[in-house]
């Protein structure tokens, strides 16, 4: 009956580590798919931030060439 027992316990302790490690593994997943909307986020920031820098530069180009103008007339 030691023996029975002993095989029951066992298998509880083995199957209880089992779902620690179902749940750790879970979070790991959740923790990886909230890395990967961030970086997401902060790429489409980031070709924001490029497209308002490429027109300020388009608006500092036209002034220049408007001052450039004024100053040779």
């Amino acid at each position: 009956m030691a023996c029975g027992t002993r095989g029951w316990a066992e298998a509880k302790i083995e199957k209880r580590a089992q779902e620690r490690d179902a749940k750790a593994a879970a979070k790991d997943a959740d923790w990886a798919e909230q890395d990967a909307s961030d970086a997401i986020d902060l790429a489409v920031y980031a070709v924001y931030d490029a497209q308002l820098a490429v027109l300020n530069a388009l608006d500092a180009r036209v002034c220049a060439d408007e001052q450039a103008k004024i100053a040779s007339t």
